[in-house]
Parts: C-alpha cells; structure tokens; sequence
C-alpha cells in the first residue's frame, strides 16, 4: 500500500507506457466446502400394507376356490 492516505494506490501494471502488462497471478479456485448429510426433519408415513400382503394364504385359498367353481360351471356347461 501507499505510505500515506493522500496518494493513491499501488496498482500493478506497465512501469513505463511501451511496456506490456505483466501477466495475472494464478490463484488456485478456493475448495468446496464439505457437505454434510443432514436427516430429513420428519419422517415420511409408512404404508400400511393391504390385507394380502399381510396373510398371502387368503389369496392362494381364494384361487383354490376360484379353480372349484370354474371347474364346476365348466363341467355343468359339458353336461356332467
């Protein structure tokens, strides 16, 4: 900086007007800052699940059943 607050400045550049600028200083980009995983603030509802995925037997008896009756009908319409 200056020596005293009247003058201007210091800015780096050409000392003398035919010579060229001198070249910008690298300066590394400054890191990312780290991400932290912060717990979402509530905790999203559970499905409750369906009456058939609790007891899967319901549905292979209500099959059984089904095939019963289809057999049946099918085997009215023969003339059994």
């Amino acid at each position: 900086m200056s020596s005293s607050p009247s003058q201007p400045p210091i800015v780096p550049g050409p000392r003398e007007p035919g010579q060229p600028p001198s070249a910008p200083v690298y300066q590394p980009p400054a890191p990312a800052p780290a991400q932290q995983f912060t717990p979402p603030a509530y905790q999203p509802p559970v499905a409750e699940r369906s009456l058939l995925e609790k007891r899967p037997e319901i549905l292979i008896g209500a099959a059984t059943v089904g095939g019963f009756v289809a057999a049946q009908i099918l085997g009215r319409i023969r003339g059994r």
